[in-house]
C-alpha cells in the first residue's frame, strides 16, 4: 500500500465494521465509571475490530483503548490514530452523536480521516488536498461571513479544568459567536466545521484521537487548525479548528 488514496479506502471499510457492529448493538458493560467518564466493553471490541481491518496496512496504530507510541507525533512516519466509539456516553444513554473517528496522520500533520456517524447514518470522509465528502458526495463548506454570524462547536472533556477561573477564561474566548453548540463528540464537532455545518470548534485539553480525523477533514476542506499542546499528558491538546484562519485567537 503506498498511496494515500488506498489508505484511506482502508479506513472506510475498517470504520464501516465497527460501525456495524455498534449501531447493532455493542456490549454495554461498564468497564470504567468516574465522577467524569464512562468507558464500555463496547469501545474495546470497536478498537480490537478496526486494528484487525487496518492491519495489512502495516503502519503502528495509536487508539484510545488500546493505546500506542506517542512519539509517533513527533516523527515523520505514517500513523494511524483511531477512536473506535467517540460519544460513548450518549451510546450508553441512547442519545445521538456515537461515531467511529479514524485519521492517518505523517507526524504532527493529518492526511485523511474518516468520521462514521453510525447513529445519524452519515460518513464524513476528507483527504488532504482533495477535499471532503458526506455519504460519498463531495461537499463545499459555507462557512459563516463573519464571527458574529459563526457557530461555534465545543465541550467539556473529563480532563478539562471546571474552576471558576477557567470557565471563566472559557466564557471569555466563546461569548462572541451567534450560537453554542454542544453535542458530546469532539470528533463529529470538528468533522461538522470540515462540512459547514458549523464554522468553529474550540475544546480544551481534548486527546489527539477524538480530533485527529475530524482535523483531516478540516484542512481538506481549506480550513484552519491551531493544536496547543496543553500539558499533563502525552497528546492532550487544545484545539481550534475554523473555517477561516482569522477566526482562531492569538496564543
Amino acid at each position: 500500500m503506498t498511496d494515500i488514496a488506498s489508505y484511506h479506502a482502508l479506513a472506510l471499510e475498517a470504520a464501516a465494521t465497527a460501525a456495524r457492529a455498534l449501531l447493532a448493538g455493542g456490549d454495554r458493560t461498564v468497564n470504567f465509571s468516574n465522577v467524569r467518564d464512562v468507558k464500555l466493553q463496547a469501545d474495546v471490541d470497536a478498537e480490537n475490530a478496526i486494528r484487525r481491518e487496518l492491519a495489512p496496512s502495516g503502519l503502528p496504530i495509536i487508539g484510545e483503548e488500546l493505546g500506542g507510541d506517542p512519539a509517533l507525533f513527533e516523527g515523520g512516519a505514517l500513523y494511524w490514530v483511531v477512536d473506535p466509539l467517540d460519544g460513548t456516553y450518549n451510546y450508553l444513554r441512547n442519545q445521538p452523536a456515537t461515531c467511529v473517528s479514524i485519521a492517518l496522520m505523517r507526524g504532527r500533520e493529518p492526511l485523511c480521516g474518516i468520521v462514521h456517524d453510525f447513529s445519524g447514518a452519515r460518513i464524513y470522509a476528507g483527504i488532504v488536498g482533495q477535499g471532503v465528502s458526506v455519504n460519498g458526495v463531495p461537499v463545499s463548506p459555507a462557512w459563516a461571513a463573519t464571527l458574529e454570524q459563526a457557530c461555534l462547536m465545543t465541550g467539556f472533556p473529563a480532563a478539562t479544568d471546571k474552576s471558576p477561573e477557567a470557565l471563566a477564561h472559557f466564557v471569555a474566548q466563546v461569548r462572541q459567536f451567534k450560537k453554542i453548540r454542544m453535542i458530546g463528540s469532539a470528533a463529529l464537532a470538528v468533522a461538522y466545521v470540515g462540512t459547514g455545518q458549523a464554522d468553529v470548534y474550540y475544546e480544551t485539553r481534548t486527546n489527539l484521537w477524538d480530533v485527529a480525523a475530524g482535523m483531516a477533514l478540516v484542512r481538506a476542506a481549506g480550513g484552519a487548525l491551531d493544536l496547543r499542546p496543553a500539558g499533563g499528558k502525552p497528546l492532550c491538546f487544545d484545539l481550534w479548528a475554523a473555517g477561516r484562519p482569522e477566526w482562531i485567537p492569538a496564543a
